[in-house]
């Protein structure tokens, strides 16, 4: 069986999340995150356990890409500002 994850495949991923996530705003993606853990926090309550676990795995990816992507617009945004 082939190994799918290899250096080869990985080298990329960076400029291709970069490519996708350049057309969404960071407030977008971090409201994303935010409601997947509201989510996660109504199916806990709710007592599916393990459908929370699984939306709650996807909440934390999202808030940090989109704390990322936010990072990032400040910092060009204050280089633009100096030029």
């Amino acid at each position: 069986m082939e190994n799918l994850i290899n250096m080869e495949s990985l080298e990329h991923l960076k400029d291709n999340l970069d490519n996708v996530l350049s057309d969404l705003p960071a407030n977008y993606i971090m409201g994303a995150g935010a409601a997947a853990w509201l989510l996660s926090a109504g199916l806990k309550y709710a007592g599916k356990d393990k459908a929370a676990s699984v939306v709650e795995t996807l909440s934390v990816p999202l808030l940090s890409i989109g704390l990322y992507h936010k990072i990032t617009e400040l910092s060009n945004k204050k280089e633009n500002a100096v030029e």
